[in-house]
Order: C-alpha cells, then structure tokens, then sequence
C-alpha cells in the first residue's frame, strides 16, 4: 500500500488553494523547487498526475481534486492541533466580536471561524454580516474584516489578502455565446450582477487603453454570492466574482475565466483588511485570532 505523509498533503494543500506553486512557497517559507519535487514525488507515489502546470499558474486534475478535498481537512485539523497545544497555558477564554460582509463572511471567514472554534473551544464568536460601516470607537466589535482599497485612516489596517476580481462563465455558456465573446463584444450578454449596496455597479474591463461595456441592467443582482455562482453554474449568464469565490469550480472546470488577460475592476476593493482601533490593549483571544486569519489568508 503507497501511503502519502502528513505533510507532504500539507504542502499540496496550499498549492491548490493557492493556485500557483510561487504563492504555495512564499506562504509555506520553502522554495518554488522544493514544492515541485515534492509534487512530483507524490504523483510517482500515486502513479497519476494531480496539478496541471502552465507558465503561471497550476490547476487541479480530478485526481487532485479529490485529494485537495481530503488534503484540506488534515490541514485544518493540523492547525486546529497547533492552535490547540499553543494555547493549552494561555488565557484565551472569553468573546471575539466581529463585523464583515456577508460575501467574504459567508465564503471565506466562516469556515476559518468553524475551524478556530473547534481548535479554541473556551472562545466565543458573535459574527455579525452586514454591509453597513461600523464605527469601532462606538460600535461593540473588536475587529471589522473589510474589503476595500482605501481603508479608514483612524484605525489600524492589517491586510488579510489580495483580491482579483475575474470574469466567469459555465463551459456551455461561454460555448452558446462563442461568436461574441470572440469579438469582445459583452454588451448585450446576459450578466448577474454582485452588489454590495443598494445599487449594482457595472465592473471596468480593461486592457491597456481598450475598455469594453457590459449589460446595464443585469438578469439578477445579489449581495449573497452563492446565488450568484449558482447562475453560473446553471449556465444562465455571465458574472464577475471575487477569486476567492470560484477558484475551486475553476480548478475543475466547472467555471471558466473570460477574458483573463484583461483587467477586471469591480470597484469594490482590491485587498481584504482586519481593522481594530489603534492605541487599545488587545485582548489575547482577539490578537490570536487575528494572527490566525492572516496565517490561513
């Protein structure tokens, strides 16, 4: 029986779910080498190939999909095991009162938050998800996790993750509509549309001094974007999602990026922060909790 170390699915965790083998070293501190010998000795072990490389980027095989899935759980409960034993003499007890949107809240922070829970069980959380600014000086929150590009200047902004903004669009969506996506021509294509406020802002699409326009009026418009990503998936129109949304239908196939040497602004933010108010002694529970999220980010 061929069997595959802990840490070796470790590392092809972060891999996948960074979707380059440059971020995957920079995130683990090891070199871009050593995670592809080490990719390639997992695949003699298995005897099938997991990544598919390009000069940029690498995707995921169905084989490494699955393992990615299996590899993601051993590397959650890994943390959970640090996190556990680091904090077994801290006085980490106590509540952890935080407020972020519901798109990055829904997707990104609440399986990081599951996951600190199980591993901190004397922690609570009040999650709160809204798209209303708060003011941490009055407001009861320890931390606000935002997306923006310009974050407040009367509080401390500690950047989480970069967010790249992509065109998307089911296989048999982008084949239906092949001839005017080959002439770039979006403006009569059916479009959902991801708005944070009360109205829906038409994404900037632009390569060098070239812009293309996209439908006005979309066919939907949501704050929650799984529904969204369900219209895509459903092959009922096209979208721009933040990456971190879709990169596993990506990885598969389910999705495709269009347009992907274009630049895709959706006047949204750029970059997701953790924002506490400056001067304040924070508590231990709230620091750790923090350090975890950019750790995981």
């Amino acid at each position: 029986m061929k069997n595959l170390d802990a840490n070796s699915l470790v590392v092809f965790y972060h891999i996948a779910n960074a979707g380059s083998l440059s971020k995957a070293a920079t995130a683990l501190g090891l070199s871009r080498s050593a995670l592809s010998h080490r990719i390639k000795a997992m695949e003699a072990t298995l005897d099938c190939q997991l990544l598919l490389r390009t000069t940029r980027n690498v995707g995921l095989t169905e084989a490494g999909f699955r393992l990615a899935q299996y590899a993601g759980r051993i590397s959650d409960t890994l943390t959970e095991a640090n996190l556990l034993a680091n904090g077994l003499n801290e006085d980490t007890s106590g509540l952890i009162r935080i407020s972020a949107p519901p798109g990055l809240g829904g997707v990104w922070l609440k399986p990081l938050v599951m996951s600190y829970m199980r591993a901190n069980p004397r922690v609570g959380i009040d999650l709160r998800l809204s798209e209303q600014t708060v003011d941490l000086t009055k407001d009861p929150f320890d931390l606000a996790i935002r997306v923006t590009s310009n974050p407040p200047e009367q509080v401390v902004a500690r950047k989480l993750f970069a967010i790249s903004w992509w065109l998307c669009a089911s296989p048999q969506w982008v084949s239906r509509f092949s001839e005017p996506l080959a002439g770039h021509d979006l403006a009569h294509l059916p479009m959902a549309g991801f708005s944070r406020g009360d109205q829906f802002r038409s994404p900037e699409i632009t390569l060098g001094r070239k812009s293309l326009a996209t439908m006005r009026s979309p066919v939907l418009v949501s704050n929650d974007l799984d529904i969204v990503k369900d219209a895509l998936l459903e092959s009922l129109c096209m979208a721009v999602l933040p990456d971190y949304c879709v990169k596993p239908e990506i990885s598969t196939g389910r999705l495709i990026r269009i347009l992907p040497n274009w630049t895709v602004n959706a006047r949204y933010g750029e970059q997701a922060y953790a924002l506490h108010l400056p001067g304040r002694m924070m508590p231990r529970r709230v620091k750790r909790f923090m350090d975890f999220l950019r750790e995981r980010s």
